[in-house]
């Protein structure tokens, strides 16, 4: 039976039906500004407060990681640090790169890709370079999915999206590919009163979206 990762997020936790999966591949997508930085933080921070054991691997792809935002969600346990591997690939080739030389990990390690496509989507100029990066791409995907399952460790990847032709709908970037591989996939949403909205895609079922804020300690339950 699969065990999950706390995102510190009580309602989330339950929408997702006890947290993320461990020795698995999570996907959290949505546009720009939706949250999911702050998310995979305060999932990353809080997994590191509540397991004296744990490390987390940090990828960094877009560049959105702030420091200061980092200090403020992370609050008085600089300790913490010690168990942050921070990578920052600056190019696709240097992300499959450090993939491939991540840290020995355990069981309650958790892995963080944010964004997973934003190095991808630079490659897809063309129909040759498209199909070598979506290649790649299955090949880097299918690789942490190999380690989740070898280790036990919890991959939290987050995904760009693109707009579906023909519609006013979003979907991640490369969505047939994060789709087979992602055993969980939540969508995050900007609402128009400022608050975000989380809806799980994957597994289906009948679970109501819920609101969540973005405030100084990460993103947390929205007030009644």
């Amino acid at each position: 039976m699969s065990t999950r990762t706390s995102t510190g997020i009580p309602p989330l936790d339950r929408l997702l039906g006890g947290g993320f999966y461990s020795a698995s591949i999570n996907l959290v997508y949505g546009e720009p500004t939706s949250g999911k930085t702050t998310l995979t933080l305060t999932t990353t921070l809080h997994h590191l407060k509540s397991n004296r054991a744990a490390k987390a691997v940090y990828m960094d792809v877009d560049n959105k990681l702030n420091v200061g935002r980092l200090q403020q969600i992370m609050g008085d346990r600089d300790d913490l640090l010690r168990r942050l591997h921070l990578y920052t690939p600056e190019s696709f080739d240097l992300q499959s790169m450090s993939l491939e030389y991540l840290p020995e990990l355990e069981p309650e390690d958790i892995v963080i890709i944010d964004s997973i496509t934003g190095l991808y989507r630079g490659e897809t100029e063309d129909t040759e370079k498209t199909f070598q990066a979506n290649k790649e791409l299955n090949r880097q995907v299918g690789h942490l999915l190999e380690i989740a399952k070898t280790t036990g460790a919890t991959m939290l990847l987050t995904g760009q999206v693109r707009s579906v032709m023909d519609t006013s709908q979003i979907e991640p970037v490369a969505p047939r590919l994060l789709r087979y591989w992602s055993s969980t996939i939540l969508k995050l949403e900007k609402t128009s009163t400022g608050y975000r909205q989380a809806t799980l895609e994957k597994p289906p079922g009948i679970r109501s979206p819920i609101i969540l804020t973005i405030n100084e300690s990460g993103i947390a339950e929205a007030d009644d």
